[in-house]
This record gives C-alpha cells, sequence and structure tokens, in this order.
C-alpha cells in the first residue's frame, strides 16, 4: 500500500470490508512503537537544543543535518561541524554536557503525544503484545518512560544498546521482536516518526504507520504506508483494519 494522508488513511478505512475490527485484531498480534519522536516529541527538544548551542557561537543548524542523526547511531558530528564552522577549537566534552543538560530540561516537560495512551490501553484490551522496538539505549529508554509515566507499559524493549550494526535503518531490531513473539510480518504494525525508521520496518516487512512529529513532518515519510500527524486521527480499531491483508 503507498503512504496515504490521515483524510486518506481514514476514508480507506471506512470502506466496507468483509473483516470488522475484530477479525483485524485477530490477525495483528503485536504493535511495535517507536520511541523517540513516536512516544514524546523529544526530537523537537533535541533540535531545539542543538539550536540554541549553535546560536551560542553565531552559527544556524539546519533540519536536514540534524536529520542524519534521528532513530540511528551515528549521523553527522553536529559539534565537529560547529567547530569548523565557528572556526574556533571547542571543549567538546563541556559543550555536549551543556547541550544535554539544555535537552534534559525540555524533555522533562513533555507528555506523551496525542493517541499513544489510547493505543496502549486499546491495544492491552485487544490482547496485543505492546513493545518498544527503538535505536536508543535502555538507559534513556527508562529515562523517557519514567518522565512519561509509562514505566510499566509495554511487555518488552528491543533496542540496539549502542551496537551500531542493530541500529535502524537496520531491519534487525524489527526482525529481532518478530522472532522473540514467534510472529510472521503480518502480524505485527511498527508505528514510526522518522525515515530511518520507517525503513527499518519496511525492510523487515512490516506494515508501517507513520506518525509524523513537528521536525518529521517536514521530511520525506513516504516509504510508510499511512502517514498521520497524530494518532487521534486514526484509532487503533481503523489502522488494524487497514493492516490486515484482505
Amino acid at each position: 500500500m503507498s503512504a496515504a494522508t490521515a483524510e486518506g488513511a481514514t476514508s480507506l478505512a471506512d470502506e466496507p470490508r468483509s473483516d470488522d475490527s475484530y477479525t483485524a485484531a485477530l490477525a495483528i498480534k503485536a504493535l511495535f512503537f517507536d520511541f523517540d519522536g513516536v512516544l514524546w516529541d523529544s526530537e523537537t527538544a533535541g533540535l531545539e537544543s542543538w539550536r540554541e548551542t549553535y546560536a551560542e557561537y553565531g552559527q544556524q543548524l539546519s533540519l536536514d543535518r540534524y536529520a542524519t542523526r534521528l532513530g540511528t547511531l551515528g549521523g553527522a558530528d553536529l559539534i565537529g561541524e560547529l567547530q569548523r564552522l565557528a572556526g574556533t577549537p571547542l571543549d567538546r566534552e563541556t559543550v555536549e554536557l551543556r547541550r544535554w543538560e539544555r535537552k534534559m530540561e525540555l524533555v522533562r516537560r513533555l507528555k506523551p503525544r496525542p493517541g499513544i495512551l489510547d493505543y496502549i490501553a486499546e491495544g492491552r484490551e485487544r490482547g496485543l503484545c505492546v513493545a518498544l522496538v527503538s535505536t536508543d539505549d535502555t538507559e534513556w529508554i527508562m529515562t523517557g518512560l519514567n518522565i512519561l509515566g509509562l514505566r510499566d507499559a509495554f511487555d518488552f524493549i528491543e533496542c540496539a544498546e549502542g551496537v551500531r550494526s542493530l541500529a535502524k535503518p537496520s531491519p534487525a531490531l524489527y526482525l529481532s521482536a518478530l522472532d522473540r513473539l514467534q510472529l510472521s510480518v503480518d502480524q505485527a504494525i511498527a508505528i514510526e516518526d522518522s525515515p530511518n525508521g520507517i525503513h527499518a520496518a519496511k525492510a523487515a516487512g512490516l506494515f508501517c504507520l507513520g506518525y509524523a512529529n513537528d521536525v518529521t513532518r517536514q521530511l520525506d515519510l513516504s516509504e510508510a504506508d499511512v502517514v498521520v500527524d497524530s494518532l487521534d486521527d486514526l484509532p487503533l480499531s481503523q489502522a488494524l483494519r487497514i493492516a490486515t491483508p484482505m
């Protein structure tokens, strides 16, 4: 299925189908959530903290450079690039610590993104496995879950723990999650916000619901099967019908 907007996804979900949402839920066994940018808008906080850091040295950070780091390990060396632009040596550790403290100040204000709590609750009610599949490490994920009050919301966490070969856009984490549950690719839905995450889900063969945020809606998310700006625009019952094979 090609990518669709929220409005298009809703109309598609409303088309008559021989399988209702109950039958769809029988086919789909798991919901795989990405972490940063999906559960909370930490990507915007990250971008703001980096742009403020660049501004301290009279420089600007483009979205394109920041986007290389979204949903993966590695990407642009933003401190190295800042040092070159500023034309002066920087104490990398000091700059990064100050930037990180600012990011933490911003993320501590965040709450779960719209529709997240409803998806988790309804997934539970339907008997689905609800899991996190993220390039991040356990320490950062648990920090975020504690801030959001979601520490015990997920059945398991599949994460890269700093291993680049596992990081998205590789499908490795999704394939491992499927293997853990002994599920086939048509029995789970991935919810992703970034091009790297979407590519990982699609490379694994999964149906991917793109959940754009203030940063990633400016990027190309067209590889996702459906893209929405809010999960409130696409209730889980409709997402299940769209994702369930005919």
